[in-house]
């Protein structure tokens, strides 16, 4: 909800540091919800009719090697990161929802999710060719969950599979994934290189409202992926 009141905007950041991840993808964010110096933004475009308002702002306390350029720069932000384990890409991004009008203000509920899903899993590819030898993490609003139930469309989830699979992306934050304190399943999700995807695991979630206080339409999921602690083996 572009992150807006000062009071509401200290409690966001409290609970983002509270959960200590190296990189957060925000989405739906305003350049009000700032974090640490030890934190450096990537953003997407400014909303026009919303100062200060983006799609999305990646926060990374990793070394960032480059910004990516993106293909719709309003919707999308990347950054290319350091780890110990090697160059991360970290793609994040907001999908059209169900009701999303497109650029024309014409598009059929739904439409516009069943467009933008192959789009953007051909820029995946892209950016993987693009940066060879370094692993991808796809996260934000997907506005779907990842099996048969819930929100979403049966073609918008055979898209998006289709996507992850041709990138070799695995969803960590699938249907069957433990909730953790998240009161329904995902449509906000983290998808990670398949490779170092055994071991990845839900350490955090939560709904978006805190203490009786509501901070977000959304909730919020934080994955710890070990793989990328570990140094790349040298034979």
């Amino acid at each position: 909800e572009y992150a807006r009141g000062l009071v509401k905007n200290r409690l966001r950041r409290d609970l983002l540091l509270e959960a200590d991840s190296d990189v957060w993808v925000l989405t739906e964010t305003h350049d009000e919800l700032a974090l640490t110096e030890a934190y450096v933004p990537v953003r997407s475009s400014a909303q026009p009719s919303r100062p200060g308002s983006r799609w999305v702002t990646v926060w990374s306390r990793l070394p960032i090697l480059e910004i990516a350029a993106t293909v719709d720069p309003s919707r999308t932000a990347a950054a290319l990161l350091d780890t110990p384990s090697g160059p991360l890409l970290v793609y994040g991004t907001v999908m059209p929802w169900h009701a999303d009008a497109g650029p024309d203000g014409t598009a059929k509920n739904w439409s516009e999710h069943h467009r933008v899903i192959p789009e953007q899993g051909a820029e995946w590819l892209r950016l993987l060719a693009a940066y060879p030898g370094a692993r991808l993490c796809v996260a934000g609003d997907l506005n779907t969950t990842i099996d048969a139930r819930g929100y979403g469309t049966r073609r918008g989830r055979e898209l998006l599979a289709a996507a992850l699979d041709a990138a070799d992306l695995a969803c960590l934050t699938h249907g069957d994934a433990p909730q953790v304190d998240h009161p329904r399943p995902f449509i906000d999700h983290v998808c990670v290189s398949r490779d170092v995807a055994a071991g990845a695991k839900i350490v955090a979630a939560w709904g978006g409202t805190r203490d009786g206080i509501k901070l977000s339409d959304h909730g919020g999921v934080v994955v710890e992926v070990p793989g990328l602690s570990t140094p790349p083996r040298l034979d």
